[in-house]
């Protein structure tokens, strides 16, 4: 074989190692549980005065690197007594699913807004279910900020806007 062979041959070689190489990578990207996460609930300035706005952020443990997507599930919100409130999740995923790295600076976020009918409630925790693969996620039980409407829409997990 002649040194253009040989070259060819290292170069689709080395090009072969990177691409599986980058492939293995993200596929060993474990998925996101509880105790990956870090996760706070935060308020946001008041889009109107009919209306709240907060976001959820999820950000890595201490040296975690993982991966998450899709929707909360089962998400309910609580009093300080521990009291299920009657506030009702009214949708407002937007189907638009997306993996999101979450590992040293890099976050997840869940937008939530409700609009203000009536009176509006303040609970103290919000309990929800992660996303999970092929199974429901872990339970989480989250410190609420502030008041919100008594009907809420929950986005999906994205990255963090700004």
């Amino acid at each position: 074989m002649n040194t253009f062979g040989k070259t060819a041959v290292a170069v689709a070689g080395a090009a072969l190692v990177a691409a599986t190489g980058t492939v293995a990578a993200q596929a060993e990207t474990p998925w996101c549980t509880g105790s990956d996460l870090v996760i706070s609930a935060h308020r946001m300035n008041k889009p109107s005065a009919n209306a709240t706005a907060h976001w959820m952020r999820l950000a890595p443990a201490e040296g975690v690197s993982c991966k998450i997507g899709g929707s909360l599930s089962n998400v309910r919100f609580f009093d300080a007594s521990g009291r299920k409130m009657n506030i009702q999740i009214a949708g407002g995923q937007t189907g638009n699913y997306v993996e999101v790295p979450v590992e040293g600076y890099r976050e997840a976020a869940v937008y939530v807004g409700s609009q203000i009918t009536g009176p509006t409630v303040t609970p103290a925790f919000i309990l929800f279910n992660l996303p999970g693969q092929g199974s429901l996620g872990d339970e989480m039980l989250v410190p609420w900020p502030s008041s919100i409407g008594t009907t809420v829409r929950i986005g999906d997990v994205t990255e963090p806007v700004g």
